[in-house]
């Protein structure tokens, strides 16, 4: 049974580099973002359960991945907030709440 969930880690984490590569590197995303927040959400939720799986590619370890070399930087007057995998009513008053808070502490 263990190899069973192990593979289908091993699956995902596969999957969700190749979508990564996609997005950032090579700018030609294949599934949405909403998919996408799925099957990182699935891996999450696979090593939250089996304490056995953790991959150094994994979404709990890494962090985004390396920008396409088109990718041009840019500065921002006022600093960008992010909204984070929000999915929900209470996410989105969260950011609100977040934007808010940002606000009256920057210009009070």
């Amino acid at each position: 049974m263990n190899k069973n969930i192990k593979q289908n880690y091993l699956k995902k984490i596969n999957e969700f580099k190749k979508h990564n590569k996609l997005y950032y590197e090579n700018s030609s995303p294949q599934i949405s973002d909403k998919d996408f927040d799925k099957l990182k959400k699935e891996i999450l939720e696979l090593e939250k359960k089996y304490k056995f799986l953790k991959d150094k590619e994994s979404p709990s370890i890494s962090v985004g991945y390396k920008p396409s070399k088109n990718f041009v930087k840019s500065k921002h007057r006022v600093q960008m907030l992010s909204l984070s995998n929000a999915g929900d009513k209470e996410d989105l008053q969260n950011f609100e709440k977040r934007i808010v808070n940002f606000w009256f502490f920057k210009f009070s």
